[in-house]
């Protein structure tokens, strides 16, 4: 998930997309788990107005009930101040209710972290290395349109050529938790997050975010345990670490 996808949510619910990309919407809503999940959450926000006017219809017939009320009780002429506050009191504690609920469940859903939050990957540059093939320029491609499919194919070609490219390997690995390959994803970045190369940090840190989009929390803390103060990825490692310990309690 990265911000296109964020855009494409917001357009499909408001009507902004051609019928072929509602179509694509839909299809990706079935076969993509990190996907539906935050198409889902948007779903559920785009239908709070509409819970609001239900919300509305309540308060009108709570009214409606508290004027029938108070016909059956008019011999005992009840003051009209009282009455209308009252009613004031009953419209604001139904309103303050529907209200207070929707609040409460909005923050339990961000409250809880995401893989989708957290998985910000950095373009992948293999022609930095001074290299050049169809399989490089295939695969900076396809990472970079989120072809992850197309782009796992092309690094593996990269990597049958050249066993030794470590960038190549981390970037399969991502492409493979994108794909939901998440045992193969593991197989591919510990290796990487057992070395000492300087992208060591960063497989850690993907390791870290397989199990988090797994929701296997325990699992995702014990990885990020791995990340040392000053590894390229330690700031990113406490935030997360942060918000796992705070929802554990």
């Amino acid at each position: 998930m990265n911000e296109k996808d964020f855009t494409l949510i917001h357009n499909y619910f408001n009507g902004l997309l051609s019928p072929q990309d509602v179509v694509m919407v839909e299809q990706r809503v079935m076969r993509d788990e990190v996907f539906k999940q935050e198409f889902e959450l948007q779903k559920d926000m785009e239908a709070y107005p509409r819970r609001r006017g239900k919300r509305q219809e309540f308060i009108e017939s709570l009214a409606a009930v508290e004027k029938e009320f108070f016909q059956v009780e008019q011999n005992k002429r009840t003051p009209l101040k009282a009455r209308v506050n009252l009613r004031r009191l009953i419209m604001a504690a139904a309103a303050s209710v529907v209200f207070l609920l929707s609040v409460i469940w909005l923050f339990q859903q961000r409250a809880t972290p995401t893989y989708e939050h957290y998985a910000q990957h950095d373009p992948l540059s293999l022609t930095l290395r001074g290299e050049t093939s169809t399989a490089i320029s295939d695969a900076e491609k396809a990472f970079a349109n989120e072809n992850y499919q197309k782009a796992e194919i092309a690094l593996d070609q990269i990597i049958s050529t050249d066993s030794s490219n470590i960038t190549a390997r981390l970037y399969k690995g991502i492409c493979q938790i994108e794909l939901n390959k998440i045992e193969p994803a593991r197989a591919t970045l510990e290796p990487i997050a057992e070395g000492q190369s300087a992208l060591r940090s960063e497989a850690i840190w993907y390791i870290a975010l397989s199990y988090l989009k797994e929701g296997n929390y325990s699992a995702c803390e014990q990885a990020l345990s791995g990340i040392h103060v000053g590894d390229s990825r330690s700031r990113e490692a406490a935030k997360l670490m942060k918000k796992l310990k705070s929802k554990s309690k």
